[in-house]
């Protein structure tokens, strides 16, 4: 499983004299942030979003069917189906925040989930990274406890279904596509 690293020297140079926040509230802070060019000199402003890391679970019952939830999502315009997940709070572990988020959106929990992958969210305008878990032996436990806004329905796949979901377009929330390959191609041969 990749680990992201910091790349040692980054071909662009921060010049934080050129910084100026845009905007900011509860979910994130827009930033202009002025770089200037290693190797021609130039500088350019971008516009960079700092936003929460998140999590992703890939959750699995014991028949083999995987939870997925069906949510609003507003820079799309429509529903979206997607595994579980939400944004880490400052210094949350990212193991218990998945199975936290199970817990809250569906009432599932299992296994002690296991790290699948880290990705960057969109490298060229956020600094958020997105982290896939897996938990296994998923079982309801609880009724859901959403937060307020939140709507989402629950529904249970069977786990071979996946790959035509990738395929047909069903699934389309990027990070969650990301993660879904991820644990499709971490199954022994010949599972989903």
């Amino acid at each position: 499983m990749p680990e992201i690293e910091p790349t040692p020297t980054s071909s662009w140079v921060r010049q934080e004299d050129g910084d100026r926040t845009l905007e900011e509230n509860w979910l994130f802070r827009l930033r202009r942030e002025r770089y200037r060019s290693r190797t021609s000199g130039r500088a350019h402003d971008y516009y960079v979003i700092h936003l929460a890391d998140s999590v992703n679970v890939v959750a699995l019952t014991p028949d083999e069917r995987l939870i997925l939830v069906r949510q609003f999502r507003a820079g799309s315009g429509r529903d979206s189906l997607e595994t579980p997940g939400g944004l880490l709070d400052p210094g949350e572990d990212v193991l218990s925040a998945g199975a936290r988020e199970l817990l809250e959106e569906t009432g599932y929990a299992g296994d002690p989930p296991e790290l699948l992958s880290i990705v960057w969210s969109n490298p060229s305008i956020m600094t958020s990274k997105s982290t896939t878990i897996l938990i296994t032996n998923a079982c309801l436990m609880a009724e859901p406890q959403l937060d307020h806004g939140e709507e989402v329905d629950v529904e249970l796949v069977p786990a071979r279904e996946v790959p035509e979901m990738l395929r047909d377009g069903r699934i389309s929330h990027s990070l969650v596509v990301v993660g879904l390959l991820w644990w499709l191609q971490s199954r022994p041969s010949g599972s989903a």
